[in-house]
């Protein structure tokens, strides 16, 4: 038995997502620097709340480049995966 200031035997801990957590995806890019801030974001949150996901580099340029689809960007995109 823990005596007062002792800490007793853990819990459980926090549950561990299995699943893709559904956010609204980010916008497509298009290079713009204007837009590029506000992409940025989007990605970082988009695949930071499922890091149990997104839990390799090559995962998360993955999931970045099928967002360059226009314009400058997909010129980015296609340099990359070829």
């Amino acid at each position: 038995m823990a005596q007062a200031g002792q800490a007793g035997p853990p819990g459980p801990g926090p549950a561990t997502p299995t699943r893709e957590i559904q956010l609204n995806a980010p916008p497509v890019f298009d290079g713009s620097q204007k837009k590029y801030e506000n992409f940025l974001q989007a990605v970082l949150l988009y695949t930071g709340l499922n890091a149990h996901i997104f839990n390799m580099n090559e995962l998360k340029i993955g999931f970045t480049l099928s967002f360059l689809t226009k314009k400058e960007a997909a010129q980015w995109r296609e340099a990359w995966v070829r």
